[in-house]
């Protein structure tokens, strides 16, 4: 199936599902080689794909973990605005509309709980468990993830990242 993405110049669209995923009072982040930020677990929803269901088909690719039902709702839609500047100094504008879901894991399930390990289909990106306490002092993209860590309540917000002159 197709992402749903668009790009118009050196501008990106996305259309993105992440996951605030929790075990035993630990979160879980990936963070991507030469980044200094934590994100969240997610990715592109496919065409004619729900929101609910690429949110289960990301963390079981990435994590390698089948979210059940019962363990996960929606707590976050979001326009999120942001850009960066590549290494050739070109800026990248980029609009995503994101669903994230809070996903509660039971402490019986069949999922590493390594405080680092591989992610599944990016062999050069980690995921890592992080206690509240560390997750509260990290830097964390998007910046809502960090109240989601509390919050369970539907939230729409508008979050402009962006640095640079429009």
């Amino acid at each position: 199936m197709k992402d749903i993405k668009f790009k118009e110049g050196n501008d990106l669209f996305n259309y993105r599902v992440a996951a605030v995923i929790e075990l035993n009072s630990k979160y879980l982040f990936q963070k991507m080689p030469n980044d200094t930020n934590y994100t969240l677990v997610g990715g592109r929803v496919h065409f004619m794909e729900t929101t609910k269901e690429a949110v289960v088909r990301e963390v079981l690719e990435e994590v390698g973990y089948d979210i059940t039902d019962d363990e996960f709702h929606v707590a976050e839609i979001a326009e999120n605005f942001f850009d960066y500047k590549d290494n050739d100094g070109v800026i990248h504008k980029v609009h995503t509309l994101l669903f994230i879901y809070k996903v509660n894991i039971s402490e019986q399930a069949n999922i590493t709980k390594d405080a680092t390990f591989v992610m599944k289909d990016k062999d050069n990106t980690t995921l890592h468990w992080l206690s509240y306490d560390e997750a509260k002092k990290a830097s964390i993209l998007p910046s809502v993830a960090k109240r989601l860590l509390e919050e369970d309540t539907l939230h729409y917000e508008i979050i402009n990242d962006c640095k640079y002159e429009k």
